[in-house]
């Protein structure tokens, strides 16, 4: 329930107090042992000068030391022949008596005491010599400087605090930015991005990335919307159409020729809406295809050989078209030169080319040029078509024998819904001699699926008047790494 700011904070400050309150007990640790190891130092100085004298005297004249040392110095018949040690601490001598020499703590009458105990011998015994330390003077220094440690790491603690909340806040400003742009996006222009700061962080490339997001959603957008628009303007047409084709059936039912001929010509319309509807629907199939791809979706890698045949079957589905106009599809397939092999051809040499293009997509690039250059041809012309690899790329070149097209087209050849004026109508046999079927008028959408197709493979395509007479549509298709 708390921001990312204030939980920002509070687990930095956190960690920082587990850390400090490590620290204050290491630091006591070594603190202890310090002051616990210069006790013993003093100790030892306080007992020293009296060993040495009762290691060589058996009648030592003691005299008591200075500086409130407590020292005590037990004969070897048990007698106390120094001492400046408490009344209850002078009652415990006894029992160091038998204790071996080093250090120990005693506890008497709820005081506790660090005592450094040594045996000297001489000719006199064994003597017992005590050096001892109220240990309330190391807790007190312990303590004091505990309590120093800890109201210093609470102040470093406080300030790590505030630091975090303040560097939290000064790291979130850009996101606060981002947000309130992002909420102003709903009603900024279309070309509106969210901010880029000047440093190279992850924000940055957090906004970077969502910018990307937004232009590619704005382009979806955008072509939903404008094929959206172009499908209703197109559709409307057709459908008032046949509209009135219906109403004039039904108004000439008793004469079964007119019936006939309504028949027909809505026969006609129904055939444009239908290649209308499967055009747009090719269409929305390529651009999801699209956006699969640009979120990393790897694309599939078809070989020159199998793209071939397919070039070979789609030619003979638009020979069947071609047939009601006696027009004539020729095809050629150039196979790539291998390396290290005898000549053209595929095997014995380097593996044959690949490309990001199914069959499918070839199918659609053969069907659409091929089919738009049947339409457009008189009876008895003729289409060729060729698929060879070249130069890093194949190369699908389609070339027919028509009149071409207005050079005032080609520029927007490949828009939706574009076509040259002749081509808005459904067109009948332009040879009433022929005896073919009338051919309903294109969609407009032939041209641009074959470039959206290409583009998709990462290629090109162009389309260009032949000089001789008749259009030519080259497509280009990078080879795949």
């Amino acid at each position: 329930m708390l921001s990312l700011r204030s939980r920002i904070t509070i687990g930095s400050t956190a960690i920082a107090a587990v850390v400090i309150v490590l620290l204050v007990l290491v630091m006591r640790f070594q603190v202890v042992s310090v002051v616990a190891s210069a006790t013993r130092t003093l100790l030892d100085a306080d007992a020293d000068p009296y060993v040495a004298t009762l290691e060589v005297d058996s009648d030592p004249k003691l005299s008591a030391p200075g500086n409130a040392q407590l020292v005590a110095v037990v004969s070897p018949s048990g007698d106390i022949a120094l001492s400046t040690m408490p009344p209850k601490v002078e009652r415990a001598l006894g029992s160091l008596m038998s204790t071996e020499a080093g250090t120990s703590v005693i506890r008497v009458s709820g005081s506790e005491y660090r005592v450094v105990v040594e045996h000297p011998v001489n000719q006199a015994g064994r003597w017992t010599v005590v050096a001892a330390r109220n240990s309330q003077a190391e807790a007190i220094v312990v303590d004091d400087l505990t309590s120093t440690l800890s109201l210093t790491g609470l102040a470093i603690l406080v300030a790590f605090g505030i630091a975090s909340w303040v560097l939290a806040t000064a790291a979130l400003r850009p996101v606060n930015r981002m947000r309130r742009e992002a909420e102003r996006l709903s009603v900024a222009p279309e070309r509106a991005e969210l901010p880029v700061g000047p440093a190279q962080d992850e924000l940055a490339s957090l906004a970077t990335t969502l910018n990307a997001f937004l232009a590619r959603t704005r382009q979806a957008t955008e072509r939903e919307r404008q094929m959206v628009s172009d499908a209703s303007h197109e559709l409307r047409t057709p459908l008032a159409i046949l509209t009135t084709q219906l109403d004039l059936a039904s108004l000439d039912g008793d004469d079964a020729a007119a019936l006939a001929a309504h028949i027909e010509r809505a026969k006609l319309s129904v055939a444009r809406l239908s290649r209308l509807a499967n055009d747009l629907l090719a269409l929305s199939r390529i651009e999801e295809s699209e956006r699969r791809d640009q979120d990393g979706q790897q694309q599939t890698l078809t070989a020159w050989s199998d793209l071939g045949d397919e070039v070979m079957s789609a030619v003979d589905r638009v020979r069947l078209i071609a047939s009601a106009k006696d027009i004539t599809v020729d095809f050629d397939l150039e196979a790539p030169v291998t390396v290290g092999g005898s000549g053209p051809g595929i095997g014995g040499g380097s593996p044959e080319p690949r490309y990001r293009l199914d069959t499918g997509g070839m199918a659609q690039l053969v069907t659409n040029i091929a089919g738009n250059a049947v339409s457009a041809l008189p009876r008895g012309g003729g289409v060729f078509v060729s698929w060879r690899s070249t130069g890093g790329e194949g190369v699908l070149q389609i070339t027919d024998d028509g009149p071409g097209v207005p050079e005032s087209f080609i520029p927007v050849a490949f828009d939706r819904f574009t076509r040259p004026d002749e081509a808005r109508k459904s067109r009948p046999n332009p040879d009433p001699a022929t005896g073919g079927i009338p051919l309903p008028g294109g969609s407009g959408l032939g041209l641009a699926i074959v470039r959206a197709v290409a583009e998709r493979a990462g290629g090109t395509a162009a389309i260009r008047n032949v000089r001789s007479g008749g259009l030519e549509v080259t497509v280009r298709i990078p080879e795949a790494s």
